[in-house]
């Protein structure tokens, strides 16, 4: 069943305030040191995308593991961009993906478990992400800022790097 935005944000802040409301609520989650890097925040985007649905193919484990960004080639910094394009926050918005400072705390995000809610009302159960079938696992809280720092600011940054304009200014010619 799908749970519009404003009534798993009021299931969610009843369940924090009130534990009899939703049966199994739990935060979840450590707190983080991303480096300040654009490709950096945009793995930890990544990993914060694979917390909430089951994305955990062997393949994308290298582009979320945001502590090793400099072991990446600029090739796969260019991956991770592609990788954060179609998995955008536009197709987790209201969905497992809700911006609410409340929720959060004092943090930028939080990571909610979320059991069964009573009268069977639950967020999304699976997302189709390229086609393909995802489990939810969790949802995320995040706060304007969060998104802004994480996602929003080094996806411009790094488009401009990959620009077609820019690859050719970088390119070096000997005559």
């Amino acid at each position: 069943i799908y749970l519009a935005f404003e009534v798993l944000q009021s299931i969610l802040k009843m369940s924090y305030w009130q534990r009899n409301s939703i049966q199994d609520v739990r935060r979840y989650g450590t707190t983080v040191n991303v480096p300040n890097n654009d490709v950096a925040k945009c793995m930890y985007y990544l990993n914060c995308v694979c917390n909430v649905i089951e994305y955990d193919d062997d393949n994308i484990q290298r582009y979320k593991n945001y502590e090793n960004w400099r072991n990446l080639s600029d090739y796969e910094d260019y991956l991770v961009f592609i990788l954060c394009l179609t998995l955008s926050p536009d197709e987790f918005e209201d969905r497992v993906f809700f911006q609410d400072d409340d929720l959060c705390g004092d943090s930028a995000n939080q990571f909610y478990e979320i059991g069964q809610v009573r009268h069977h009302l639950v967020a999304a159960q699976s997302i189709v992400i390229a086609g393909q079938t995802r489990h939810v696992n969790r949802i995320m809280a995040y706060k304007q800022s969060w998104m802004n720092n994480n996602y929003t600011q080094p996806m411009l940054n790094l488009a401009r790097r990959f620009s077609p304009q820019q690859q050719q200014s970088l390119q070096c010619v000997i005559s």
